[in-house]
């Protein structure tokens, strides 16, 4: 495990509809000793972010009520600053709405059907950490 004392001041948010994966990485990243807090749907996500500080925000893009593209954008739109990396989480190749999500300040993406819990903490550490990463948007 990591050091808890490194890790335990790393707020990550996890948005994700699908209760299987939200629930994965929540565990995962936990276990590792992130302070971890989820959303459901782009509503949630968007209230969580305006009020609240994240280290690195990993936003899914297909979200029920509005999805992860139209939180950034609600948030660009509102001048509302994001200081933390944002990360798309997919299942599909989408090259355009990834090239369309860069205008947005967007990190990377992480494709969630080729990721294993192991790939999901080196990604999550690669970004925290500002290092280049698999998925990293050039």
């Amino acid at each position: 495990m990591a050091d808890q004392k490194t890790q335990s001041t790393k707020k990550i948010l996890v948005v994700e509809d699908e209760e299987y994966i939200r629930d994965l990485y929540v565990q995962i990243l936990q276990k590792e000793g992130y302070l971890v807090d989820a959303a459901t749907d782009g509503e949630e996500a968007y209230m969580k972010i305006s009020k609240k500080e994240y280290d690195l925000i990993l936003l899914d893009i297909i979200l029920p009520k509005i999805d992860g593209l139209q939180v950034l954008e609600k948030l660009r739109k509102e001048a509302k600053k994001i200081s933390a990396p944002v990360v798309l989480l997919t299942n599909l190749s989408q090259e355009v709405v990834v090239a369309k999500a860069m205008d947005y300040g967007v990190r990377g993406y992480m494709v969630k059907s080729d990721l294993t819990p192991s790939d999901i903490l080196t990604e999550v550490r690669g970004y925290l950490n500002g290092e280049h990463v698999r998925t990293q948007l050039k």
